[in-house]
């Protein structure tokens, strides 16, 4: 019996070991937002979505420019994404680009045959003349 008990303290003990070292490693299925990753080719959009414009912005005739950072995955989608530089207007820009950069569908990066993860980084226009979005 007290084999068993051993046994089991052992499997306990690696088990947290191997949590431990999993946590300090970090999440290593994307790459960091500021970790460089060496492709073959790029990422590049395949379906881009138009956002919404503010309209308070539209209201007041103001126009903007957002960048967009996107965290694309191995299949395209969009995992995650941050303003990378905002507009300044404090119109809703940011947040009618952050909602539009999540639908957006890329093709994934490419290295040595096979697709990466990357951070893409992309600018949104706001502009009043019909060419919202970008």
């Amino acid at each position: 019996m007290r084999k068993n008990h051993i046994a089991v303290y052992a499997f306990l003990i690696f088990s947290i070991v191997l949590v431990l070292v999993q946590i300090a490693a970090g999440d290593k299925k994307y790459p960091g937002e500021d970790e460089f990753v060496i492709t073959d080719t790029p990422a590049t959009m395949k379906s881009e979505i138009t956002p919404i414009y503010p309209i308070d912005a539209m209201n007041n005739k103001t126009e903007a420019c957002v960048w967009v950072k996107s965290l694309v995955d191995d299949n395209g989608q969009v995992i995650e994404c941050k303003i990378m530089k905002c507009s300044a207007k404090n119109c809703g820009f940011e947040d009618a680009a952050l909602e539009a950069a999540k639908k957006c569908i890329f093709t994934p990066a490419m290295k040595d045959g096979k697709p990466v993860s990357v951070w893409v980084a992309y600018k949104v226009e706001f502009k009043l003349d019909g060419d919202k979005g970008k």
